[in-house]
């Protein structure tokens, strides 16, 4: 979720693009950041474009991305400038994410969430780096956050207003697991579905999927 809410945030019409049209996110970035078509990007191209988007999403910088994929800094800072020139609007969103956090001394989420982060006035330089980091990331894992929270009240306060056995069991990064009797599966999956879709209004559609099992392991097989 955290990369639909860097296209929502940045409004970046690449991004957009590629989420509106249900493409594979990850290949093509990676096209759009190596300049190849969609067809001709390897696995290996794709999997350094998976990292740089996630990583931005938690402010990784040239230097973190080298050390998780093994490539020198320089290859690094290459790739992070490819992926800048091919979604300006990311770098823009997150240089002013900086500037606005710096004044108002916090970042605040959409949902007016805010988070103050004192290192960004700290005379340490090192300090201050990473309360950049966290200035340019906390609106992002933040909205993110608050999306999830909001879906989950929304399930839980559904479910038990159903006619059904369906109940929160327990959530995991960005899945919900809820437990319920087969026959109610159909409608417990329309509740839940239904509740995350409506959660936010973004640029880009927010894609659910649900899957059913025995047990957990089962269901994620």
């Amino acid at each position: 979720i955290e990369l639909r809410c860097i296209a929502h945030l940045a409004n970046d019409p690449g991004l957009i693009d590629a989420f509106t049209k249900g493409e594979d996110i990850h290949t093509s970035t990676a096209a759009r950041v190596f300049g190849v078509a969609a067809s001709k990007v390897t696995g290996e191209m794709r999997s350094k474009a998976k990292m740089v988007s996630y990583g931005l999403a938690y402010g990784m910088e040239a230097y973190g991305l080298s050390q998780r994929l093994g490539i020198a800094v320089d290859e690094a800072a290459e790739i992070l400038d490819a992926y800048f020139a091919a979604f300006p609007n990311v770098k823009q969103y997150m240089d002013d994410a900086v500037e606005a956090a710096k004044k108002r001394g916090y970042t605040v989420t959409l949902f007016g969430r805010r988070r103050f982060i004192p290192e960004l006035n700290n005379p340490n330089f090192r300090l201050r780096q990473i309360g950049e980091r966290q200035a340019m990331n906390a609106a992002i894992q933040g909205l993110a956050a608050d999306i999830f929270k909001i879906a989950l009240v929304s399930i839980d306060a559904k479910l038990r207003s159903s006619d059904t056995s369906g109940r929160i069991v327990l959530q995991v990064h960005d899945e919900v697991i809820v437990e319920a009797k087969k026959s109610d599966a159909k409608a417990v999956e329309e509740i839940v579905l239904g509740s995350m879709r409506e959660a936010a209004s973004l640029r880009v559609p927010l894609e659910i999927n649900a899957a059913w099992g025995d047990s957990w392991a089962s269901a994620k097989s």
